[in-house]
């Protein structure tokens, strides 16, 4: 449920998502726009069409009034043949209005007319030849414009000029909204407008769909290619925006991907070259030992210059031998292409072993090395000559940052998730600042330099075999009271 709701986000800020959003409120938004021009354009018509339709009613009723008008507009003939003309229609309101466009007789029953003023502009338009329907105007009982009819006529024994005014925007409106109720091609028109509204939001998210594919495509290839897959191209581009920024895209991952293969083959024959080294480096160095050793055996009490300087060749020898075997150790690590060599075997035993190895140079330098580990540790699975290493760097490191009288201890114990090791020492220890560099390549800490000994590689070796292996590693260092460096091991 939680992926699906997480896709269904990421569909929801996607381009796609955007774009139909926009493009579906843009729809919504022009169709309200133009339904509400539609029915205002619509209402326009009706009262046109019902204006010009009766445009000369005002002067076929005058006709039949005017007798009754000369008699006065308020007189009971009038009156009488007002109410006669209304009873026939009664949606007809009848005004009679001097020639300023005051109402001097109001026909309907409440009379709320009588008084009021007309503007006779508009009238005189109506009146005029081929005036522009609808012509619109303030009716003597009514609060907005609308549509009439007007006729002139003479009224009273005086025959004064006026004009005879039938309100025909009740009648008008009445038959507008029965026509939007009762109307078949009102409905058809609405009918039509949805359905052209459906079809035009599936078809521009369909159309958007086949756009926004493009975009995808091109995003899955740069995700694939930044994920490792360097080979990723975009197939046949098209000549345009998009095909032009496909098209730089396989350029650009042609040029990563040459520069990949130059670098992985020049890193190839580097760890070639370390390696060939590393391993030439032994043979001469053992030959040197051993006559170096030779010398020594041969030197007198008396000659204490020639011990010395033999002294110095054999640490030096020491030295180049140490790092003659970190550097075939890192070019190892380095061949990802190598295999783990993992079997099970005793940690016990190897604790035991590394630990006998360094008893000479632990005693030389007067640190008492101990080792407590448990014979009947389980086994763990590893790569046994990664884990020596890893052993023998700890240690030697150790023993190298302890001044003398000082102790070095390996301890190894189980827990449910595997064996832990822990290389414990009371020596110089590690600042805080030096603690995230030490485990760089050829990083020496402060103390090691002002020893004038180590290589860096100690720790960065310890590091590297740790990630190899997939296990995790502590480094927990107090300048002046020492380091622990504990890792835990899986069990076979």
């Amino acid at each position: 449920m939680r992926g699906l709701l997480r896709r269904c986000g990421r569909l929801c800020r996607g381009l796609y998502a955007r774009i139909a959003l926009v493009y579906l409120t843009s729809l919504l938004l022009l169709s309200v726009a133009t339904a509400w021009i539609a029915i205002s354009q619509f209402n326009q018509l009706t009262r046109e069409l019902q204006q010009r339709m009766e445009i000369d009613l005002a002067r076929n009723l005058a006709q039949v009034m005017q007798p009754a008008l000369w008699q006065g507009a308020e007189s009971d003939a009038a009156r009488d043949m007002a109410r006669h003309i209304l009873s026939i229609n009664p949606s007809l309101s009848l005004y009679v209005l001097d020639e300023n466009g005051r109402v001097i007789a109001d026909y309907a029953d409440s009379a709320c007319g009588l008084g009021q003023r007309v503007d006779p502009s508009p009238l005189e338009t109506l009146l005029g030849d081929e005036p522009m329907l609808p012509v619109l105007v303030t009716a003597p009982c009514g609060d907005e414009p609308g549509i009439f009819s007007v006729a002139p006529i003479r009224h009273g024994e005086e025959r004064r000029p006026g004009y005879l005014y039938a309100d025909l925007d009740n009648a008008g409106q009445a038959s507008m909204f029965a026509m939007l109720r009762t109307s078949s091609i009102t409905r058809t028109l609405v009918a039509a407008g949805l359905m052209a509204l459906l079809i035009s939001g599936v078809f521009g998210l369909v159309w958007f769909a086949l756009l926004t594919r493009r975009f995808s495509r091109l995003t899955t290839a740069v995700q694939r290619f930044a994920d490792g897959d360097y080979g990723q191209r975009i197939a046949t581009p098209r000549d345009d925006e998009l095909g032009r920024l496909a098209r730089a895209f396989n350029d650009m991952a042609g040029t990563i991907e040459a520069q990949l293969q130059a670098m992985r083959e020049t890193d190839r024959q580097r760890r070639e070259l370390i390696a060939n080294l590393s391993h030439d480096f032994r043979t001469p160095l053992t030959s040197l030992r051993g006559y170096a050793e030779q010398l020594l055996a041969t030197v007198t009490v008396e000659e204490q210059g020639r011990r010395r300087m033999l002294t110095a060749i054999l640490d030096n020898a020491d030295r180049l031998t140490r790092l003659a075997q970190q550097l075939s150790t890192l070019a190892r690590l380095d061949a990802d292409d190598r295999p783990l060599q993992r079997e099970p075997f005793s940690l016990a035993e190897l604790a035991h072993d590394i630990v006998g190895k360094f008893q000479h140079q632990a005693g030389e330098a007067g640190i008492a090395l101990t080792v407590a580990c448990d014979p009947s540790l389980p086994r763990v699975d590893a790569d046994l000559g990664l884990i020596d290493r890893l052993l023998s760097n700890l240690i030697d490191n150790a023993l190298r940052a302890t001044p003398a009288g000082g102790r070095v201890r390996l301890d190894a114990e189980a827990l449910p998730e595997g064996v832990r090791l822990a290389v414990t020492d009371n020596g110089v220890g590690i600042a805080a600042e030096e603690l995230p560099l030490v485990t760089q390549r050829f990083y020496r800490t402060r103390a090691s330099l002002a020893r004038g000994d180590g290589s860096g590689l100690g720790l960065s070796i310890v590091r590297e075999i740790c990630e190899r292996h997939g296990v995790a590693w502590k480094l927990v260092s107090s300048p002046g009271e020492g380091t622990e460096v504990s890792v835990t091991l899986p069990r076979a």
